[in-house]
């Protein structure tokens, strides 16, 4: 389907060609190096990515940037900026995806508004698409900026402020894909690709059980300190429930949508500090894990450890001889995410798809985007086999990062999942088992997880 005739080779150029013409959309991609064999190519689509266009070029022209050829990464780079609006096709093509469904007018008015705002692109230059998209793409994936020097928060993790995205002042799109689909709208090759649209609601399990599952001395030491919950404790015990339980709050709130879910367990050895799961001996614990990966797909959610290689070696293996599975999913504990050390030590256990690509303090795409990817080690400059599925949204990101109220936290997913149903992708978001709970303070936030997980496309909070 696409011919792409480049003048300077490289592991950066090629990585990218792949993941946003083919891998993306499972289409046909052609890569030349000599033009006259491009020229006699009979791909319906041709596009020429190179520094100058060739007199008797009559393909599409994308001028390229040095750093798609470039090794390394320099600390001081920052890429220029500008902004464009969407083509009147591809307009057109996402105007009629939006009208064919099923939502009221002004839902349908809210949604085409979007098409006539500005967005940010990256590499302004005279191509004929007026930036260098596949530099943009690089920037955006690689996380480039992740590999520069920045301030940290206070548990060593990339700031949302440090980011170029929150520098833009734009809406929450995942701009690299508003980016993409203007590009193939220009070409024309919209209207043969169709464009991926789902909900992914994922658990993250810090704490299975709310009082279960604790050593005596742990148990006691959390009475002395939180007198308040005595009565909620007693009543736990004599009844036998728990608020906290998976078995109550996960199972049932993916009932319906197990196929798409993923659950991640924390199950460190090491109950103390940042890691305040349940003892893993604990009976209940290890049948709730074993049972919830019967109803859905689970995943390894690495402790914060200072020992990453044998902890998290550890705790997949345990993991796997609890539920007698191969775990080859994993999301960090509090996003904890550094490049390239995470993905490398990730690798070397034997994960092959990592879902920690988001902010923990605002809402938005970290990468761009809200399709799975490829990651790209910049450390070696070549590309990898880890696959990487962002997501745009948390709880604890609406409630305590932002103080969002459930009202305003369900219009903000609301925003964000019609964002990508425009223009295609994953809307996947991360809620817990103690919110699903409603308690410790989440008293009201399930009808918006509810609303969330909806694959309805306009959920109000009205």
């Amino acid at each position: 389907m696409f011919a792409v005739f480049i003048d300077q080779d490289s592991p950066r150029t090629r990585y990218v060609l792949q993941e946003i013409l083919s891998r993306r959309w499972n289409t046909a991609l052609a890569i030349f190096t000599n033009w006259n064999e491009f020229k006699a190519s009979n791909e319906f689509f041709k596009i020429e990515y190179t520094t100058e266009k060739r007199d008797d070029s009559h393909s599409f022209f994308i001028q390229r940037e040095n750093i798609i050829v470039e090794e390394g990464v320099n600390e001081y780079f920052n890429p220029t900026t500008n902004a464009y609006h969407i083509s009147e096709n591809t307009k057109k093509h996402l105007s009629l995806r939006i009208k064919n469904i099923d939502l009221s007018h002004s839902e349908k008015s809210r949604m085409l508004s979007v098409l006539d705002e500005p967005y940010p692109c990256l590499f302004p230059n005279d191509g004929d698409l007026g930036f260098d998209l596949f530099s943009m793409a690089f920037y955006f994936l690689s996380r480039y900026e992740e590999f520069q020097r920045f301030e940290e928060d206070k548990w060593g993790r990339f700031h949302y402020k440090n980011s170029f995205v929150s520098e833009l002042h734009y809406n929450p799109s995942p701009v690299l894909d508003v980016a993409i689909i203007h590009f193939l709208g220009l070409m024309g090759a919209l209207e043969k690709i169709q464009l991926p649209f789902d909900v992914q609601p994922t658990v993250d399990i810090d704490i299975a059980y709310r009082f279960k599952g604790r050593s005596l001395g742990r148990t006691l030491l959390s009475t002395f300190r939180f007198p308040l919950h005595l009565p909620h404790r007693i009543w736990s015990y004599l009844s036998r429930k728990d608020p906290f339980d998976p078995n109550n709050t996960v199972s049932e709130y993916l009932k319906g949508q197990e196929n798409q879910s993923r659950v991640f367990w924390l199950c460190s050895s090491k109950t103390n500090g940042a890691n305040k799961q349940v003892q893993r001996k604990y009976p209940p614990f290890q049948s709730v894990i074993r049972s919830v990966d019967k109803q859905t797909n689970i995943g390894l959610h690495p402790s914060l450890s200072t020992s990453p290689i044998s902890d998290w070696k550890e705790e997949k293996e345990w993991l796997e001889k609890t539920t007698a599975s191969n775990i080859t999913h994993s999301r960090q504990h509090f996003l904890h995410l550094l490049f390239p050390d995470t993905y490398h030590i990730l690798q070397k256990i034997g994960i092959t798809d990592d879902w920690s690509m988001g902010f923990a303090e605002n809402v938005g795409f970290r990468a761009g985007t809200a399709y799975p990817f490829h990651w790209f080690d910049l450390s070696k400059n070549e590309e990898t086999n880890l696959c990487i599925h962002p997501f745009c949204l948390m709880d604890v990101t609406a409630k305590n990062y932002m103080k969002l109220n459930p009202d305003q936290a369900i219009d903000v997913g609301r925003t964000l999942k019609e964002l990508v149903f425009i223009f295609g992708g994953r809307f996947a978001f991360i809620v817990h088992n103690e919110s699903l709970s409603e308690a410790e303070g989440w008293g009201g936030w399930k009808r918006v997880f509810n609303s969330w997980k909806n694959p309805k496309i306009a959920v109000t909070s009205s």
